[in-house]
Formats: structure tokens, C-alpha cells, sequence
């Protein structure tokens, strides 16, 4: 799911504050400002949808039905034209299946005793796991080659021990790590940044209908939409957290199982009467305009018993997704995003980009910088070195020093707000000559 600008969550959170019980707050709060990504891009998910959902039709929020133990996420009289529906709201990453969790623990394994001797090694390690095959129920399956308990052996410590204390580490550049637990080979390189240092040959794509974690979230929703009463539609919105399966429903290729045959299957077999998935996602071409690639919201709705009439049918639905804000990021990006610590409001911003433009023969000179950066640097928070680094994307030219060495100073300065959608505004600078700055001249010349 794209991650929003505070601001913008701030404000569907007081929208939707009338229909929020105490509890439910603190516990939407509590999981959108979680450090586990997992558990802030699916409170993102909950949040946008109910407040959209708030928009165009009637809404409440965790409902009480006959059977007290059954707390869906939403009820609402009026979206459907067909009647009251019980919506189930969640989100989905590649996270599990990825065998991501598995990969990092190993190498925070690996790069902790390395660590202890050779200081600072595990930062230049790199990690390429292999794959494998193994029968599984019947069915020959690609496996990744990493057990989620893997431990060190003492075999294992006496190679790394070897590798990493050699005087002419890395020499070799690279040290391989098998056995039944793992398939690893562990590289050494100059950069490695935490979020790139792990990658596997077997990508996170479903080979199995029922084997993946888009079938088995929804069997779990579906499981708290069984106590519904009768005569209400069951539905399930499900939103892309960086899942693969969900941003592209329908890829090329014939070797793995797509999302779309996930949630047909699914819908089969269940008594959930439609799934309706949402997912950012980027118009990429060679000819396109500066801009039109930004994000939009592609949605996709999947019925058990398909109806001609759709127009009527879905005309709120339609309408709630038009009035849904624009995604920031695509799912992977905020997933990503999110494990930089780069929405942590206490940390480095986001800052929006410089501009700069002239007027008046040049003489009259305009930059628009980000206040947020401004006020980092005067906090002490970035260097200098960082301020010019952020703001002239690494120019060596300072626009600032130019403006004063030409003789031109600030004659006027205002704040331009970046909105709901930005987490950040814009202090705009107005230069013009001034003597104070400059050689006095010669009026007779």
C-alpha cells in the first residue's frame, strides 16, 4: 500500500474520529506508527479505505453483530445497492514469502560473529542464497535454500573465523556456506546498504494456488466474516503492502500461478461474495510527459457469482475510488521506504526539491528550498555537507554563496505549503542587488 504524507493520515484520522471508539483509535495510532512495516502499511490500509469508504456511504466501524465474538472491520448499509455489507479490510507484502525474514536473520547471524573479528566486516557482506527442489505433497517445488532456524555450526565458525581474520581479508572476495540448513554464498563489497544485503535466485512468486500468502490471508478473513448474519454480502478489500502477486494479477508467462487465479480459486471455494484489491501502480512508456508516471490506483473487483448490472451496482464503489488521495509510492517502495526509517517524524525528512529561477535580466534571482531542511540544519540535525548535498543534488555550487558573491541579498522570503500530500513545505527566497553587498559605484559613470 502507498504510504500517504503524515499530514494526509492526521487528517483522515480526525475525519474519521466521530466514528472511532477510544480503543479503536489507540490501536489504529498504535499500529500506524509501529516500527514492524508489516504492521504500519496495513494499518495505512484500514485507514485510507475506511476513510474513503466514509466518504460515500454510511459507515460503522468494527461493528457488533449477534455473535459478540465477531468484530468485522466495517459494516455499511448503503455502498452496495443490493443491500448492508460486512467488509473485511487487510494487506498483503512478499515479506513471508520472499523467505526475506529467514535470509535477514541468517545474515545477522553470520555478520554478528563476524563481527567479533574483524570489526565493522558484517558491513560489507553481501548475501546470495540458492535455490533447490523438493517433493511437496506429491509436487516437485522450488524451495529456497534457508531454514527459518538456522543456527551457526561450529564447522561454519571455523571457516568464517578463518575468512574474516586473514590479513588479506577479503582474499578471497567471496565464501561459500552449505549444508541442510542453508545455501549461501556470502560476498565481500565495498557498499552495501542494510535494505540490498540479502537476495535469492528464486523470486517471491506462487507456484501453488493455495501455497501462497494471498490465498491463505484471505481464508483468514474469510474465517471472520463466517459468523455474519444472513442476508448481509460478505467482502473482502485486500491491499497491495509491496505483494507481487497483487501488482501484477495477470504477468506473462505460464510458469507460476497468477494472483487473479489465486482469488478465483478462492472465491470457489468460499462463501465471501466479492474480493476487490487495491494497488498502486506506474504508467511506464518510452514517450510519456514529465509527470504522468506518477501513481494511481489501480482497482479490481472479483465477484463469486458475476452480475451483468454493474453500472448501478457499483456506482459508490466507483466513486469511493475515485475519491481516494493519490498513492505517493508503489506497494514495494513504501514497504522499502518504511524499513529506511524514512517516515519516522523525528528523522530525516523527505524533503521536496530546490528550484531556482531568474528574472529581470538575472539580476532578480528566486530559490525555492525545502523548510524542513532549513530547519534541520539550523537544529544541528544535518552538516553543512548535507545541506548542500540534499538541496543541490551534490553540485558543488553553493546558489546561496553566487547570490551574495554577486551582490544580491534576501529582500523577501515566504512560506509556500506543501498541502496534506506533502509532508514538508517550500521557504521561498526573493534576491535582488543590494549595495550592502557589493562595491559602491561610480554615479557619475
Amino acid at each position: 500500500m502507498p504510504v500517504y504524507a503524515r499530514r494526509r493520515l492526521q487528517a483522515m484520522l480526525d475525519d474519521l474520529a466521530p466514528l472511532l471508539t477510544v480503543e479503536k483509535a489507540k490501536d489504529l495510532l498504535a499500529r500506524l506508527e509501529h516500527k514492524n512495516v508489516k504492521d504500519a502499511l496495513a494499518a495505512e490500509v484500514e485507514l485510507s479505505l475506511l476513510w474513503s469508504i466514509q466518504q460515500v456511504a454510511d459507515l460503522q466501524i468494527d461493528p457488533v453483530l449477534a455473535d459478540s465474538s465477531a468484530r468485522p472491520d466495517a459494516l455499511t448499509q448503503t455502498l452496495f445497492p443490493r443491500g448492508p455489507a460486512l467488509i473485511e479490510i487487510t494487506a498483503v507484502s512478499d515479506d513471508a514469502f520472499s523467505g526475506r525474514e529467514s535470509m535477514n536473520r541468517a545474515a545477522e547471524i553470520i555478520g554478528h560473529f563476524c563481527n567479533g573479528h574483524r570489526k565493522r566486516s558484517a558491513s560489507h557482506l553481501y548475501y546470495r542464497f540458492m535455490e533447490g527442489r523438493e517433493r511437496i505433497e506429491g509436487q516437485m517445488r522450488r524451495v529456497r535454500r534457508i531454514s527459518k532456524d538456522f543456527e551457526l555450526t561450529p564447522a561454519f565458525e571455523e571457516k568464517l573465523k578463518a575468512w574474516v581474520s586473514d590479513p588479506d581479508w577479503p582474499n578471497p572476495p567471496s565464501l561459500r556456506l552449505t549444508d541442510e540448513q542453508i545455501d549461501v554464498v556470502i560476498e565481500w563489497r565495498k557498499l552495501v546498504h542494510p535494505e540490498g544485503r540479502v537476495f535469492s535466485s528464486m523470486p517471491p512468486v506462487p507456484d501453488h494456488l493455495e501455497d501462497n500468502p494471498v490465498y491463505r490471508t484471505l481464508r483468514t478473513k474469510e474465517r471472520q466474516l463466517s459468523k455474519s448474519e444472513p442476508g448481509l454480502l460478505r467482502c473482502i478489500f485486500i491491499g497491495d503492502a509491496g505483494c507481487s502477486m497483487l501488482r501484477d494479477l495477470t504477468p506473462l508467462g505460464g510458469y507460476q500461478v497468477s494472483g487473479e487465479q489465486v482469488i478465483h480459486h478462492f472465491l470457489r471455494r468460499s462463501k465471501v461474495d466479492l474480493v476487490c484489491v487495491f494497488s498502486p501502480y506506474r504508467n511506464w512508456g518510452i514517450f510519456m510527459a514529465p509527470g504522468s508516471n506518477t501513481p494511481k490506483w489501480r482497482v479490481t473487483l472479483f465477484e463469486r457469482e458475476p452480475r451483468t448490472d454493474k453500472g448501478a451496482e457499483y456506482d459508490r464503489l466507483n466513486r469511493m475510488v475515485l475519491g481516494l488521495p493519490q498513492p505517493q509510492l508503489e506497494g514495494y517502495q513504501a514497504r522499502s521506504w518504511h524499513r529506511q526509517g524514512l517516515f519516522n517524524p523525528q528523522g530525516k525528512g523527505i524533503y521536496l526539491g530546490t528550484n531556482i529561477s531568474w528574472k529581470g535580466g538575472g539580476t532578480n534571482v528566486s530559490i525555492s528550498i525545502s523548510s524542513r531542511m532549513i530547519l534541520e540544519l539550523l537544529a544541528g540535525r544535518i552538516t553543512q555537507e548535507q545541506f548542500q548535498h540534499f538541496a543541490f543534488r551534490g553540485q558543488s555550487d553553493n546558489f546561496f554563496e553566487q547570490q551574495l558573491k554577486s551582490g544580491l541579498t534576501i529582500q523577501a522570503a515566504r512560506l509556500d505549503k506543501g498541502g496534506l500530500d506533502e509532508d514538508d513545505d517550500t521557504l521561498v527566497f526573493e534576491f535582488e542587488p543590494d549595495w550592502g553587498a557589493k562595491p559602491l559605484r561610480n554615479p557619475k559613470t
